[in-house]
């Protein structure tokens, strides 16, 4: 990766505020942005709880038909 390359991604992450800059004489160094990424990882996490909750539910429906299926066919079979 070129010098430019690698300035114009940190630039990105600085932007999104996921790495922060410091600057002391002529030495810049970087840190992850802990509270941007906490904000981050609490929004997944509220959609992981939608979609887990949703798959659940999806779980008991396809059961429920599994069994009506299952009921369903020894009662057509007499």
């Amino acid at each position: 990766m070129t010098l430019a390359g690698m300035k114009k991604h940190v630039g990105v992450l600085e932007h999104a505020g996921l790495v922060v800059t410091a600057k002391v004489g002529r030495v810049r160094t970087r840190r992850i942005g802990a509270r941007r990424l906490e904000e981050v990882e609490a929004w997944i996490e509220g959609y992981h709880q939608l979609w887990d909750a949703r798959f659940t539910e999806l779980d008991q429906v396809i059961e429920e038909l599994k069994r009506k299926e299952k009921s369903d066919g020894r009662n057509n079979a007499r």
